[in-house]
């Protein structure tokens, strides 16, 4: 169990693409009479996706940190460091950090790296984050986006419905009077072909057949250069791991379900954390949701669920929270802590 003392969230924002894709005109093609029940499991009926060309960095997480900049009057000059939590990066190299640093004028003399996970990052980035705040005893900007639009093929039955695209910004800063938080990680790395991208990496190096559409082993048409997912592999790990993980960052401060204000879980299909949700024993109210409006945005969904449904309560009073994010690798981060109040600009619409 992993405890952080003296660090609070005192700001969070989120951007997504103001282009909208209607899962109901759009799947109609690949799912013909299986359409309405696809889209009732996974839970996705609208989805947000940038335009080829668009980027997480410039194009959404650092526009999160501008709004957030002007609505809190933060000095970026005066922060400590940024993290970068990001799948999806603008290049190999260098990375998407060092960038948004430069664009948003924190010190020379500090530090900014990427973490690359993708559906589990927004917790770890808040546990480094809190440790970077605490270390410092200065603000540290988290961005938080992926742009997994871009890499899926819109004929693969197993993710055409489901993702999105989204970026956000979470400042941490240190408070020695804030609430300890508790962390609870899972990796599960034979897990790992659970949710891969075949080709585009150093191993698979991106060839004059990376880019070809053709039908695979699993039946589904996709690039080599687009995800592949065993969304059986995926849900097994979900409802094996994470309400473990959920209860055992529970038990530090003696807490239980009903100890909480809501339930954050990443929104990776509806069905699935609805099962997590029941296991734990929350009702609707206090279990938002946002993928049905902005679809699967891999480690960006907490962040801008809180800002989509929570807003107004994020900003107004203090909520103890429970979190979870799951998915590729396999990775699994909980957390418990407090939200608020703090400054929230809800989410921003990136149009050119």
């Amino acid at each position: 169990m992993i405890k952080i003392d003296g660090a609070e969230i005192k700001g969070i924002a989120a951007c997504a693409p103001a282009k909208e894709i209607i899962n109901s005109d759009f799947g109609k093609e690949l799912y013909g009479d299986d359409l309405g029940g696809a889209i009732k499991v996974v839970g996705v009926e609208k989805r947000r996706v940038c335009e080829e060309g668009k980027t997480t960095s410039l194009d959404l997480c650092v526009r999160a940190a501008l709004t957030l900049r002007e609505a809190a009057a933060f000095d970026f000059g005066d922060f400590g460091g940024l993290v970068f939590v990001t799948q999806t990066p603008d290049l190999l190299l260098p990375n998407n950090s060092t960038y948004a640093h430069s664009l948003l004028g924190l010190p020379l003399l500090s530090p900014a790296f990427d973490i690359t996970l993708a559906c589990s990052g927004y917790p770890y980035g808040l546990w480094v984050s809190a440790m970077m705040a605490v270390s410092c005893q200065k603000p540290i900007l988290l961005l938080d986006g992926d742009t997994h639009s871009h890499f899926v093929s819109p004929k693969d039955r197993a993710t055409a419905l489901l993702f999105g695209d989204a970026g956000t910004a979470t400042v941490i800063a240190p408070n020695p009077a804030a609430r300890p938080w508790h962390f609870d990680f899972v990796t599960d790395g034979a897990m790992r072909d659970a949710l891969t991208i075949r080709d585009g990496g150093y191993r698979n190096r991106v060839n004059d057949r990376s880019a070809v559409c053709e039908e695979q082993p699993d039946g589904a048409t996709r690039r080599a250069i687009d995800m592949k997912m065993d969304g059986m592999s995926v849900f097994n790990g979900v409802v094996r791991y994470a309400p473990d993980s959920l209860k055992r960052v529970m038990e530090p401060a003696g807490a239980n379900s009903g100890d909480y204000d809501f339930l954050l879980l990443h929104q990776a299909n509806l069905m699935m954390i609805k099962q997590v949700a029941k296991k734990l024993g929350f009702k609707d109210e206090r279990f938002p949701t946002s993928l049905q409006k902005y679809g699967n945005v891999s480690s960006a969904s907490i962040p801008l669920t809180i800002c989509s449904e929570i807003k107004d309560i994020a900003e107004t009073k203090k909520s103890r929270v429970l979190m979870s994010a799951f998915g590729a690798g396999f990775s699994v981060g909980s957390a418990s802590l407090d939200i608020g109040p703090c400054a929230c600009t809800g989410v921003a619409e990136y149009e050119e």
